[in-house]
């Protein structure tokens, strides 16, 4: 009677062991999945005729919007179609920046007296549309933009 027992043991020790490794595998598994992180090179902007209106608002008043149509290749870096927002002062760098598949965002440092910092952000809710601002410590927004995008391009002069 008592050998039945250690193999019985040895039997129960080897499947929590199994369940183990095989718990393990699917944490990591899920961990390294592209569920789990969304890829920053996989940026959702459709290509083709895009149709940008930029507000500046002064003192909480947007101001009469600019229209720009640009064309957006398809390997098109995003930080030059959609984040090259005009901002407050020719001294503002923009530095941080982080990149998902459908967001961009900065922080912005301006020289000049008194010295101003901030953030923009760019936030896609498809791929064919898209909202951004420029918010600076003290002013709350100053930039307000919004983007479209109409058609295909159909050759380089679009």
């Amino acid at each position: 009677m008592n050998n039945l027992f250690p193999p019985a043991r040895r039997w129960h020790r080897n499947s929590t062991v199994r369940h183990g490794v095989v718990l393990l595998m699917l944490v990591a598994a899920g961990l390294g999945s592209t569920a789990s992180h969304a890829d920053p090179g996989d940026f959702q902007a459709m290509p083709g005729l895009w149709k940008t209106v930029v507000r500046v608002i002064d003192h909480g008043q947007p101001g009469p919007p600019t229209v720009r149509w640009h064309c957006v290749d398809e390997d098109a870096d995003p930080w030059l179609m959609f984040a090259n927002l005009p901002v407050p002062d020719t001294s503002c760098l923009r530095n941080d920046q982080h990149r998902s598949s459908t967001a961009l965002t900065w922080a912005l440092n301006c020289g000049g007296h008194p010295p101003m910092s901030g953030h923009g952000r760019v936030d896609f809710d498809s791929a064919e549309h898209y909202t951004a601002s420029i918010e600076l410590q003290g002013h709350s927004e100053v930039v307000r933009v919004e983007g479209q995008r109409y058609a295909a391009c159909t050759g380089p002069s679009d």
